[in-house]
Order: structure tokens, then C-alpha cells, then sequence
């Protein structure tokens, strides 16, 4: 312990001091940003503002989006005759020709033995290959039981979508709608945990809360909402005359948002649809140096680094390089990225940071060396 608290001292002084050996910087030149455009809309169960059931309408609506994932809360699985016992997402996902993954919230007997369970959840259409996907338990208080009480139940979904080489993280959810915020707190919670363990992320849905509410605000620890770059309200319900935003899309730190639109004039929904224009990078890669920065962090929080100076002090160094950015001093700016290139490797072959932090914050240090130089 002694002779790991003494290398410590020693490795964490050459943060602040310019190292006196050649570091050589590479990086793959296959490396691309990558356009992605994303949504999110609560369709209702398919029923429009005529209050008419039309899968077709719904399909057209989600077709004129042009999205290349979009994630839905409000979705029949043979529901009942509302939607026609319709499976919606197989409905949706063949008209549009993508890939879908649906998680009920509720999976319930069906009216006629022998019939296909009536479920009803969320999904996810892509255009994009979908690797995996699963149905993620989080705090609920069912509406289909007398007298229920919160309980771990399933509904959150999780999609790990290639995207030309960026593997990125889709969540999908659809929190309470009661006005006492407990539950929603309670599920932003679980949200969050399950959440962390990418970070790579987006997430997307009816949150049933204003931007101001104090129960979305973890959120913003790790996520950007889209609708920030904007100056105006982007309310999305009720449809006909919208006067709230309670849908979301929130990226993660580590891309760039170059967009974001309500869709309006919609009349397949209650709800109006968001879509953004997100940048991610093949390869998980930060697009800035706040992304460098929110990385660090989640490898603090990762308890990856072994050291409590190693946080403060590779900020420290985060921080310079966002001055030098930001005065577009080049020569500096490229000087600085391979003095912490150099000692994140240091304290990784010392066994002060773990493995995977290295390889991955390394892996963005020599990217965003690249796009500097």
C-alpha cells in the first residue's frame, strides 16, 4: 500500500510538468462522425386526435419524421379493441422497414384462451442494426390492479444499436403520470443506475414532468436535453393545442447535438413527436473536450481510479485544454493532449486507474488529438 501511495505522488506530479521523453500520439484513420437522427413519440395506442384507430396514419406520420431510431411510448401488443388486437410494433416495424424491439409494461391473459397475451409498453423502431435488447425493471405503481403499491416491474428499455460503428445505448421509457412526483423520483433513480453502466447513451420519452420538475434533474447530470440549443417552449401535448413539453430526448455528454424539432400539425397522437440530429463517433468517442470531461467523471463515479488526487488533477488538466481550445492555441492545445495521453498510460501501467478506463479515455484523447491537429 505504502509503495502504491508513493507512485501515486510521483505520477500525479507529472500532470503538471512536461514530460522530457517523445510521446507518440496514433490514432485510425477509419474513425467518422456520424449524423444520427432520433425521436421519440407517444402514439397513443394508434389512436389519432379524430379519436379513430388508424395504424396506416401512424405509419406515415413516423415515415415523414425520417428518423433513424425512434423510440415509442403507448404501444399495443394485442391489446384489446382499441387497436384492433393489432401487434403495432410488428405493424410499424414492416410498413417502415426497420428492426424493433418491444417491452411491455404490462403482459396480461388474454380475453380468449388460447390467444396471444394482451400487452402494452414501449418500443423502439431502427434503421440501424439492433445488437441487443432488453427489458429493464424500475419502479411502478400499476394501473391495472386495486390498491397497488411501488414495485420493481419491467418497461424500461434498453437497445444496443450499431450505428456505423458507434455501439450507442437507446433507453426508452415512459414514466408516472400521477401528480405526486414519488414514483417518477423513484424511477429516475433506477433509470439512472441501470443507466450508468454505459456511457454512451441516449434516452428518450413521456416523462410526464416540465423541464423544471426537480425529479427530472438527475438527469442532467449525465445527459443533455436536446431541446436546450432552442429558444422556444417545444411544448408536445396536448396535440391539438400544446401548452407543455413532457417528451424527451436526452443525449449523452460525449456527442453533439446539432438539432432539435417538435413535429407539428400531427393528428395521429395526443402527443406531438421530437426529433434531434445527434453526432456520435464510430468507436464510442467523445466529439469535445467537455465529453473528455464527463468521461472522467464516469470513471470517478466507476471508482476506476485508485487515487482520490487523480479526479481533481486530471480536471485540472481538462480545463487547460478547454482554455487553449477556446483561444485556439493549437500548438499548446496538441502539447497538453499528449503530456495527458502520456500519463494516463503511466498511471495505468501502475495499477492507479484501471484498465478499462485507460483504454477508453485514452482512445479519446488520440481522437480528439486527430480533429485538433
Amino acid at each position: 500500500m505504502k509503495m502504491i501511495r508513493w507512485l501515486s505522488t510521483a505520477v500525479i506530479v507529472s500532470l503538471f510538468v512536461i514530460v522530457s521523453f517523445p510521446v507518440e500520439i496514433v490514432y485510425s484513420s477509419s474513425i467518422e462522425r456520424i449524423d444520427l437522427k432520433v425521436g421519440t413519440f407517444n402514439v397513443a395506442a394508434g389512436n389519432g386526435l379524430d379519436g379513430e384507430y388508424n395504424i396506416e396514419r401512424l405509419a406515415d406520420t413516423i415515415s415523414d419524421l425520417d428518423v433513424d431510431i425512434i423510440g415509442l411510448q403507448e404501444v399495443d401488443v394485442h391489446w384489446g379493441y382499441r387497436s384492433n388486437f393489432d401487434h403495432m410494433m410488428e405493424e410499424l416495424a414492416s410498413r417502415l422497414d426497420m428492426e424493433y424491439f418491444f417491452a411491455p409494461i404490462y403482459d396480461l391473459e388474454p380475453v380468449n384462451e388460447g390467444d396471444p397475451n394482451r400487452q402494452f409498453g414501449v418500443g423502439v423502431l431502427s434503421k440501424y442494426p439492433i445488437i441487443e435488447a432488453e427489458n429493464r425493471n424500475i419502479t411502478r405503481l400499476s394501473t391495472q390492479v386495486p390498491n397497488p403499491t411501488p414495485t420493481a416491474e419491467p418497461g424500461f428499455l434498453q437497445a444496443k444499436i450499431n450505428v456505423e460503428g458507434a455501439e450507442v445505448m437507446f433507453y426508452v421509457t415512459h414514466l408516472d403520470y400521477r401528480s405526486d412526483p414519488t414514483i417518477r423520483e423513484m424511477q429516475v433513480a433506477d433509470m439512472q443506475e441501470i443507466m450508468s453502466e454505459g456511457n454512451y447513451n441516449i434516452l428518450v420519452g413521456d416523462m410526464n414532468a416540465r423541464p423544471k420538475a426537480t425529479e427530472l434533474s438527475p438527469l442532467f447530470t449525465d445527459f443533455v436535453d436536446v431541446w436546450d440549443m432552442n429558444d422556444t417552449n417545444g411544448d408536445t401535448f396536448p396535440a391539438h393545442n400544446p401548452d407543455r413539453r413532457i417528451d424527451y430526448i436526452m443525449s449523452s455528454k460525449r456527442m453533439e447535438v446539432n438539432a432539435a424539432e417538435v413535429q407539428n400539425d400531427v393528428e395521429s397522437s395526443d402527443h406531438l413527436p421530437v426529433i434531434a440530429e445527434i453526432e456520435v463517433v464510430s468507436g464510442n468517442h467523445s466529439t469535445s473536450f467537455e465529453g473528455l470531461e464527463w468521461l472522467i467523471d464516469y470513471y470517478e463515479r466507476q471508482a476506476a481510479f485508485h487515487d482520490q488526487r487523480i479526479h481533481s488533477a486530471l480536471t485540472g488538466q481538462i480545463n487547460v485544454l478547454k482554455h487553449y481550445h477556446k483561444t485556439n492555441n493549437v500548438d499548446k492545445l496538441l502539447r497538453h493532449l499528449e503530456r495527458l495521453d502520456n500519463t494516463i498510460q503511466h498511471l495505468g501501467e501502475e495499477g492507479i486507474i484501471e484498465e478499462e478506463a485507460v483504454v477508453e479515455i485514452n482512445e479519446d484523447i488520440n481522437y480528439l488529438y486527430s480533429i485538433v491537429d
